[in-house]
């Protein structure tokens, strides 16, 4: 069940000094003067869905129930893709229908999607271009006021993801070992996985486990990057509960050529 609270949260591609970020906020304000509106990022590397999908599902996990998360990633703007609003972990998730809704759905469960076509809740603006602005934020700051999702459009009953594409999104236990691999590296250059700390079996040692990437292996996990001496690689659970190899002090993508897609693997040896 969804009931705002008036935050409306913005992930685009339009980098920190576009002045799309500041038509957009404008374009909710002048709907919505009382909703609260947050940057999440808008740094996501242009048109990269797969990227902007993985720190949707952070920032979903981050935010209070009630929030409307206004995700711009959109390669396909002005064609005849859909704009949805997908209902999630108690929050509101308004994007195009291109996937970036995929790693939040095999997360968690989708309670209901709604197809965005009543244009009564557009913008007054109209482009092909600038959805974000003409439509997506001003749908936002209407549900900010309480307009119900049932009047943005019909029900979507097609599910948003299969099951087998969403187990290709999330890791693998096979045998004895987990497979993952790099979802998007962060702006210290570490490489984050899909791999979570829940996905570690309870019996396994963290001192024990040994992690595969990038041609070298990792012994043992640390907690914090001040275990290690400068320089060294490291694997530990950051703070969004996914695993991440980096370098104490150190970039690790740019030394060892992290990037997305590349295969992480993790084992334990018992004693």
């Amino acid at each position: 069940m969804f009931i705002p609270d008036g935050i409306i949260a913005l992930t685009t591609d339009f980098q920190a000094d576009s002045f799309y970020v500041a038509e957009m906020k404008v374009a909710a304000h002048m709907i919505s003067r009382e909703a609260k509106l947050v940057d999440v990022t808008h740094s996501i590397a242009p048109q990269n869905i797969a990227q902007a999908s993985w720190v949707l599902l952070r920032a979903v996990e981050a935010f209070p129930p009630g929030t409307v998360h206004v995700v711009v990633v959109d390669p396909g703007v002005g064609t005849a893709r859909k704009i949805v609003a997908a209902v999630a972990h108690g929050q509101v998730i308004i994007a195009p229908h291109n996937g970036l809704l995929d790693v939040v759905a095999a997360r968690y469960q989708v309670e209901d999607v709604f197809e965005i076509s009543n244009q009564v809740y557009f913008g007054e603006r109209w482009s092909s271009t600038f959805h974000g602005r003409d439509i997506m934020a001003p749908v936002a700051a209407h549900l900010v006021r309480g307009v119900p999702l049932e009047s943005l459009g019909d029900r979507l009953d097609v599910p948003l993801i299969t099951q087998e594409k969403a187990a290709s999104i999330l890791a693998s236990f096979e045998g004895n070992e987990i497979h993952g691999q790099f979802v998007y590296v962060d702006s210290f250059g570490n490489g984050v996985t899909n791999i979570f700390a829940r996905d570690i079996p309870e019996d396994w040692n963290p001192q024990s486990i040994h992690i595969e990437v990038a041609g070298h292996v990792i012994s043992g996990l640390v907690s914090t990057y001040g275990e290690r001496e400068p320089g060294a690689l490291v694997a530990l659970f950051g703070s969004s509960g996914q695993l991440e190899i980096s370098i104490a002090q150190g970039d690790a993508a740019q030394k060892y050529g992290i990037r997305p897609g590349m295969p992480v693997k993790i084992g334990c040896d018992f004693m």
